[in-house]
């Protein structure tokens, strides 16, 4: 195996640098969870792995998760459960106080229920290794009186804590300015590949490994398109209402584009 997969075994499957899927030596088992792993499906390992999940949320839906996450805070336990009311989200996003606002709001969350499956890696105590299929919630009750409760899988929780400890470090305020979906993830992304507050960060990634992290599982575009209506839109609004710069490379083998690469950097730090 080579050195940099070391620290990437997940379940009875290897997973590179580079994020490819390698079979283990019980080549069924491990055919199977390959299967069973999609684009978007990957093994979620550590927090900043969580950051890309859920690509396939609406920009909303994205924005009502991320409402979700700033209840964690340092002292959250797995067991917690975390309060909130329809009328307290209506007027974060500044939406009138319509039905059709409370619809949209419990429409969100049931589609959060939905979709926010996770694939974690186990390791039985006898050494054998494995898939866990589960949600990132373990719970969502939304009444009558409008109050909504939400409870975080147990299992997900150490990866929430991990995320909002080393990587998401921005204010709801901050998210909340980023309307679009495909913004709201590069902004995460972001974040998830930043260390510390360091000025520039490199992102690298094959096409399919963007596309993983900006669209749903059952979507495949064009490499031109998804450059034009993906990455130069969340680009230009992420630069238009926050202090970066970024750069683009385009990777090509011959004229076929197979990947690409971004460098974001915090104008702020350097002026700072």
């Amino acid at each position: 195996m080579a050195k940099n997969q070391k620290k990437h075994i997940c379940a009875i499957i290897f997973i590179n640098k580079r994020g490819d899927i390698l079979l283990s030596t019980n080549k069924k088992a491990s055919l199977a969870i390959k299967e069973v792993l999609s684009r978007q499906n990957y093994l979620v390992t550590q927090g900043n792995d969580l950051a890309k999940a859920f690509g396939g949320l609406t920009s909303f839906e994205q924005r009502v998760l991320d409402y979700c996450f700033s209840f964690v805070t340092k002292d959250s336990k797995a067991s917690d459960t975390y309060k909130t009311t329809a009328l307290n989200i209506i007027k974060h996003f500044g939406l009138n106080t319509s039905g059709d606002s409370y619809k949209r709001i419990s429409t969100a969350f049931k589609r959060l229920n939905e979709n926010t499956a996770l694939y974690l890696p186990t390791v039985d105590s006898d050494g054998v290794r494995g898939i866990l299929m589960t949600q990132l919630f373990s719970g969502i009750g939304f009444k009558e009186d409008g109050i909504i409760q939400f409870e975080f899988s147990k299992k997900a929780a150490p990866l929430i804590f991990d995320l909002k400890t080393n990587y998401y470090s921005f204010r709801l305020g901050e998210l909340s300015r980023i309307t679009g979906k495909y913004s709201l993830i590069l902004l995460k992304l972001w974040e998830s590949y930043r260390h510390g507050k360091e000025a520039t960060t490199t992102i690298t990634g094959d096409l399919e490994q963007w596309e993983s992290w900006f669209l749903s599982k059952e979507e495949h575009w064009p490499a031109g398109r998804f450059h034009r209506d993906v990455l130069e839109r969340s680009i230009k609004e992420l630069e238009g209402k926050l202090p970066i710069d970024t750069v683009t490379t385009t990777f090509k083998r011959g004229r076929t584009v197979v990947g690409y690469e971004i460098q974001i950097t915090d104008t702020s730090n350097i002026n700072a």
